[in-house]
């Protein structure tokens, strides 16, 4: 029972690559602090003893040079800050690096292998001459220099969404009403209302920190009717995610939800990228979301009426959360192992006497059981195939905070003698993701946060058993699926992060994504790196059981199944079938 998960001792060492591509088109430096009487673009590699030297251009303080074709397989790339005569030159970056500081007498401004974009320019960060720096869009560098901020235009390549409101929203908790209306452009997507006769809605703030931290605000939406958004089911409950706190190109977000979908979990919440024109004010780059709520094409289990007090029907519909912020509907109690755990209650939120008494002991029965010395009670009402898809999706993800807060659970109606069992899901917040850079260890052994029953629930087989069978699923069939697909999701919101950069640097905690390439890299080094750790521990999993037949609980000793047909969960009970409702189907 103390074993963890699946421990092998593989351990593999993951290469490091210093490829480097130029690309073709404009680059330039900014000369504005390192005041050089010269510039060239050096770049070469070390592997082939090749260097190749093109003098740079100036206008005021930027120099630019046209790279015709562009070139792979390249080691580094430095600005000198003197004329050097152009060509190729055999011999290795390094050495001419060095041959050219030794005899001019000076550094180079930068060496680095990280990754450029056409219509990028070079800003060092002082004006010594081993100065460090960043590339950064042309175009919002030239914004910058002007003094303008805001004034940044749509890119044409992704939705716009325009929101009017009657106030400014400032608040989490009282909306304002306004309307909405989408502009699909050219991207394939229906158009929500139309700039003459938008949708009528009311919106509000939403978040925590990502509320009070920054600036650039994420938003709620409840529309006056039901709406298709985007390609999205019809729901009045939509959100507008800033990913203000996402360093890493706002990708932790598509990601986290494209392994969610890869990975099977019933229910992930569907995205789309788009640009936001607040007010009459261009405000960037934002991802319109479903909101995490109970519906059939949602949080798919029979909802609960508020207040209800018959014990049959208060079984299920039930939406919590693993929280670390203390609401009305908060259930604190003490874990097995002795921490404080606050879960807060989304679905119903107005309960009657008997629904608070019956999702207090739900929670309290669920951690006693995590803690038993023998797994019956447990299996009996976690479902922990769940459980494995959404901790997999956690641990692809590197995100400590995974199992402290935005950590939900469900449970469906109670039937026929059918107990329905607790599950984890739906994803959401992925804001922590990649924090510690290279992360070799599990999740739950990592101190920045507390982490919820999710280390007790590692120790049990049938969890381990379920995590070895999903993770085989997961590294044979999707990890590569997923990697691609992320780098479409970056070349889409290339130029909307760059834009975005221009409205929100230098405001409050805001990091600036302008250089899509080198975030790109990034969060597909950590994605490797987890994926090569997770390989260490678990190998190559084990290939699931092929089977139709969800796990189920029951009172009595007869022929139980529980299935999905037609959209609807059915309960076949010795061969005749049911619904959720105990009515007889025909």
């Amino acid at each position: 029972m103390k074993s963890k998960i699946l421990l092998l001792s593989l351990l593999l060492v993951s290469a490091v690559s210093h490829a480097l591509t130029i690309p073709k088109g404009a680059i330039y430096f900014d000369n504005s602090k390192t005041a050089y009487s010269s510039v060239c673009f050096v770049y070469g590699s070390d592997t082939n003893s090749k260097t190749y030297v093109m003098p740079m251009t100036k206008d005021g303080n930027v120099w630019s040079v046209q790279i015709p074709n562009s070139v792979t397989n390249m080691y580094r790339f430095t600005f000198v800050g003197a004329s050097l005569n152009a060509g190729a030159y055999n011999q290795s970056f390094s050495n001419f690096k060095d041959s050219v500081s030794n005899k001019l007498g000076l550094y180079c401004t930068a060496t680095s292998s990280v990754q450029m974009s056409a219509n990028d320019i070079y800003v060092p960060s002082s004006a010594d001459n081993w100065a460090q720096g960043e590339w950064m869009n042309i175009d919002v560098w030239r914004e910058l220099q002007s003094g303008s901020t805001g004034s940044a235009t749509i890119t044409q390549k992704l939705p716009v969404v325009y929101v009017n409101t009657t106030a400014p929203i400032e608040s989490k908790d009282v909306y304002v009403t306004g309307t909405i209306y989408i502009d699909p452009l050219q991207t394939g997507y229906d158009s929500l209302g139309t700039a003459q006769v938008p949708i009528t809605a009311q919106f509000k703030g939403r978040g925590n920190w990502t509320w009070t931290g920054f600036d650039k605000k994420p938003y709620r939406i409840k529309m006056d009717a039901k709406q298709k958004v985007l390609g999205m089911p019809s729901n009045k409950h939509w959100c507008l995610m800033a990913a203000a706190d996402d360093n890493l190109g706002f990708l932790r977000m598509p990601l986290g939800h494209m392994i969610s979908e890869a990975i099977g979990l019933r229910w992930t919440p569907r995205l789309v990228p788009v640009e936001l024109v607040l007010n009459n004010k261009y405000v960037g780059l934002y991802f319109m979301t479903e909101h995490v709520r109970v519906g059939s094409k949602r949080v798919n289990i029979q909802e609960q009426v508020e207040g209800d007090t018959q014990a049959d029907l208060i079984t299920g519909g039930w939406l919590v959360e693993i929280d670390n912020y203390p609401t009305e509907n908060n259930i604190t109690f003490t874990e097995g192992n002795g921490q404080n755990i606050m879960v807060s209650l989304k679905e119903p939120e107005i309960l009657s006497a008997e629904q608070r008494n019956y999702i207090v002991n739900q929670m309290r029965e669920l951690n006693g059981a995590l803690y038993e010395e023998t797994p019956q009670h447990i299996e009996r009402i976690l479902d922990m195939k769940e459980a494995a898809k959404s901790y997999l999706v956690q641990e692809i993800m590197g995100d400590c905070e995974s199992y402290h807060g935005s950590c939900y659970l469900y449970k469906d109606r109670d039937s026929l003698g059918v107990v329905d069992k607790w599950k984890f899901g739906p994803v959401w917040d992925f804001g922590n993701s990649y924090r510690s850079y290279h992360h070799n260890g599990w999740i739950y052994e990592r101190p920045q946060f507390a982490q919820y029953w999710i280390g007790q629930l590692a120790t049990w087989p049938s969890f381990q058993k379920e995590l070895s069978e999903q993770w085989w699923i997961y590294y044979h069939t999707k990890k590569d699926e997923v990697r691609a697909q992320l780098v479409e999701i970056s070349k889409l919101i290339t130029q909307a992060a760059k834009n975005d950069a221009v409205v929100w640097r230098n405001t409050l905690n805001y990091t600036d994504n302008s250089n899509m390439t080198e975030k790109t890299n990034s969060i597909l080094e950590q994605y490797d790196w987890r994926i090569q750790w997770l390989y260490s521990k678990l190998g190559e999993g084990t290939e699931p059981p092929t089977t139709d037949i969800d796990d189920v609980s029951t009172t009595d000793k007869v022929s139980v199944r529980k299935v999905m047909r037609g959209g609807k969960v059915l309960i076949i009970r010795n061969g005749v079938e049911y619904d959720v409702l105990g009515k007889r189907v025909k």
